[in-house]
């Protein structure tokens, strides 16, 4: 009786000691929330609408369509302008909050304000300001330069109008993160550069950008990702127009798959896009992981 009962506590022991068992809420959660909706969506693109039978029309319709087309060069712009203005004042506002400064740590706060702000509230305030006859920006910047431009009624502007407003929202993050990796590069690296006539643009160059490479690896990535999901504040502020010049993919989504009723052929698309998504983040990783390899 005794060895029984001690080899069944030891049983008890060796399964408490596996971790699959840890990670079971986890993986059933995503099962829940992330792989059935994913293959419910995948078998919705691949049947009929009418019969429900298995049918590639969803795709060859899609494959057709110049507003699809379209969404998906209207993303690609919003994507490397977006990103790269992100990164961009991102690294400018945290090398400006990385300094020994009386108030330094107030002024990061500040910063970081937009990035807290709710989405649904940024959109609301920025699209008043853009506003042709009453906006705040609007009147003002046509005031001072004696111009008439309309921000959100141009058609070969009024996306970058709106990357504005995203760069505004998601450069804080930018900047949390750069500042993570400037304050992780050490003084006695400058000092000794500086001792090698290392200064200026090449110390920038040579020396700060190649240290924060892993960094920027890894929120060039997440910045690109999110920005091919954007939706609520096009949506919010132009609804996709004018003349679809703002009609990000989510936006094509929406409008063919749910605003017309048609979930199979919004399937279909949203399975095209996470498709073109997978690819190029495989792709981007092998070379960036590749290009670090080399780096250091």
């Amino acid at each position: 009786m005794m060895k029984t009962a001690a080899a069944g506590r030891d049983r008890r022991l060796r399964i408490k000691e596996r971790p699959i068992y840890y990670f079971l809420p986890a993986f059933l959660v995503l099962g829940i929330l992330a792989v059935y909706p994913l293959l419910n969506n995948l078998q919705l693109s691949l049947t009929a609408k009418k019969t429900g039978a298995f049918t590639l029309d969803n795709y060859q319709r899609l494959f057709k369509d110049k507003q699809f087309w379209n969404s998906m060069q209207v993303t690609l712009k919003w994507v490397l302008f977006t990103v790269s203005m992100e990164l961009i004042m991102g690294f400018l506002t945290a090398s400006l909050v990385n300094i020994r400064a009386p108030g330094v740590n107030a002024y990061r706060a500040l910063m970081i304000i937009p990035w807290m702000t709710p989405v649904i509230a940024v959109c609301a305030v920025w699209k008043w300001m853009y506003n042709g006859d009453f906006g705040i920006l609007s009147q003002t910047v046509n005031r001072l330069l004696g111009t008439d431009w309309k921000f959100l009624s141009s058609s070969s502007a009024a996306l970058y109008w709106l990357g504005i407003v995203t760069t505004w929202k998601h450069s804080p993050f930018v900047m949390l993160m750069m500042l993570s990796g400037l304050q992780g590069i050490s003084e006695d690296v400058y000092e000794a550069a500086k001792l090698d006539g290392c200064t200026g643009v090449r110390k920038l160059f040579s020396i700060t950008l190649p240290l924060m490479f892993p960094v920027i690896r890894s929120l060039l990535l997440v910045n690109i990702i999110s920005a091919m999901n954007q939706y609520t504040t096009v949506k919010t502020i132009t609804g996709g127009g004018p003349a679809r010049k703002t009609q990000l993919i989510q936006l094509y989504i929406y409008s063919k798959g749910i605003e017309a009723n048609n979930f199979n052929y919004g399937a279909a698309a949203s399975t095209a896009f996470l498709v073109t998504v997978l690819i190029f983040a495989v792709i981007y990783i092998k070379v960036t992981e590749k290009a670090e390899e080399e780096m250091y």
